[in-house]
């Protein structure tokens, strides 16, 4: 598939922060590594590529909570199983897809080890328990930080109890830098000050293992500086050990609760949300938005906010995406994903193939749809999680069983969605190898 021309500006560097449109030579050698792992299944497979370069898969799970951290689960775990799973460059996530990733990526060898991997989280989903002390120790950690805001506590009281884990953020960091074994993995979200500006192309922010930025903007900083207090391009503080591990018991007893309740209360007044030492802060270039420049702290947001599925990830033409594979979790339409990620394209010119949706297939939607024309964009498949293929007549009843907001799933409720999930790749397999091939035609 022939590719767009990219247009780079004046590449600027610092010791510290990169402002690029290109992509960082780590990423650049990790998916090298990786794509030899793609050539050989495409070899062993029979099938030939026309292009200079191995063609560029990349799965994107949207947001939804628990329901796309389980669904993503399942739909990876059928993959693997279907022989799929080595076909990917790129695992792209937001919000509750990026539960599943950061779970998996805890194993460096997760896509070989996937089977296994999915026991143990499904047996911590179902079994595993998270204590209000555990809670109020790592809680008592956070709110030191200055930057403390509803995010932490979000992650403490909401997302913690539905995953039973306390996040070792290193530790997928690091683990992910070294281990090609598996699709290159990158988390999604967005700037609330520049989205609040109507800026909705340079808000996005994404984080890979190697750095961590604005896409549109061409911005970054290493993903282990991430977080730190910078001025001029230069780090004024590094990022605290116990931070980064978020390490627990610090502080404990009244005065500790009595301190969460009070940072929490003024941050819920001022509606504050992942604040974060700006990178940006003064740094001496011209051409990236006013406000990166002028603000000590920036505050990020749940990228589902505006765009529930992580397109714009895939679509950064410097990644050279050629077939999306996208998983949609969302609880209402199933295609407003799809619709939105058309819209940025348009905002942002790049190519987005035509969208062709029958009347009344929002509120029953098919179990695969494909996306492509003879422009220069990446072919789409987009598959909705609840369908009239593997729910019939009830999906209604189906969305209703699985709300983004309630309580965690039960044992039942969670083996149910995997299969659910898992039927979209198995009911499909013959499909989506017949767009692997179409893009390797090209």
């Amino acid at each position: 598939m022939k590719k767009a021309a990219i247009c780079y500006f004046h590449s600027s560097f610092s010791e510290y922060v990169r402002v690029s449109k290109s992509l960082n030579p780590k990423e650049e050698e990790y998916v090298k590594r990786r794509q030899a792992v793609v050539e050989k299944y495409l070899k062993d497979k029979g099938t030939e590529y026309k292009q200079e370069h191995v063609p560029v898969i990349a799965v994107l799970g949207s947001g939804g909570g628990e329901r796309a951290m389980v669904g993503l689960l399942g739909a990876l775990a059928q993959m693997e199983e279907e022989k799929l799973l080595d076909s990917i460059t790129y695992l792209c996530g937001v919000s509750g897809s990026t539960w599943c990733m950061a779970s998996l990526y805890e194993d460096p060898k997760w896509s070989v080890n996937v089977a296994a991997d999915k026991k143990k989280i499904v047996d911590r989903l179902s079994d595993g328990k998270f204590s209000i002390s555990d809670m109020l120790d790592w809680l008592s950690v956070a709110v030191e930080d200055e930057n403390y805001s509803l995010t932490d506590f979000w992650a403490a009281t909401v997302v913690f109890n539905s995953i039973k884990e306390v996040s070792d953020e290193s530790k997928t960091q690091n683990e992910g830098r070294c281990h090609s074994t598996n699709p290159y993995p990158i988390y999604t979200a967005i700037d609330k000050g520049l989205k609040q500006d109507n800026q909705t192309a340079p808000c996005w922010f994404e984080i890979s293992p190697h750095e961590a930025g604005y896409s549109h903007v061409g911005a970054y900083v290493d993903t282990s500086l991430f977080g730190s207090q910078f001025e001029n391009g230069k780090p004024k503080t590094l990022p605290k050990e116990e931070d980064m591990l978020y390490l627990q018991g610090a502080l404990s007893g009244f005065f500790a609760v009595v301190k969460i309740l009070g940072k929490t209360i003024i941050a819920a007044y001022n509606w504050t949300w992942g604040t974060k030492f700006n990178f940006l802060y003064k740094y001496p270039v011209e051409h990236i938005p006013a406000a990166l420049l002028s603000d000590e702290k920036r505050n990020l947001e749940d990228a589902g906010i505006l765009l529930n599925s992580p397109y714009v990830a895939a679509l950064r033409p410097e990644r050279k995406v050629d077939l999306i594979l996208s998983f949609d979790f969302s609880s209402d339409d199933p295609f407003l994903t799809v619709k939105k990620a058309a819209d940025y394209c348009k905002e942002a010119g790049i190519p987005f193939p035509s969208l062709v949706i029958e009347p009344g297939e929002e509120k029953n939607p098919k179990d695969f749809y494909v996306f492509k024309d003879e422009t220069k964009a990446p072919i789409v498949i987009h598959i909705p999680l609840f369908n009239t293929v593997n729910c019939g007549e009830n999906i209604e009843e189906w969305r209703r069983r699985y709300k983004t907001f309630q309580g965690p799933y039960s044992k039942e409720m969670i083996e149910d969605l995997l299969l659910v999930s898992s039927l979209n790749v198995k009911n499909n397999k013959e499909k989506i190898l017949n767009e692997i091939k179409a893009v390797c035609a090209c």
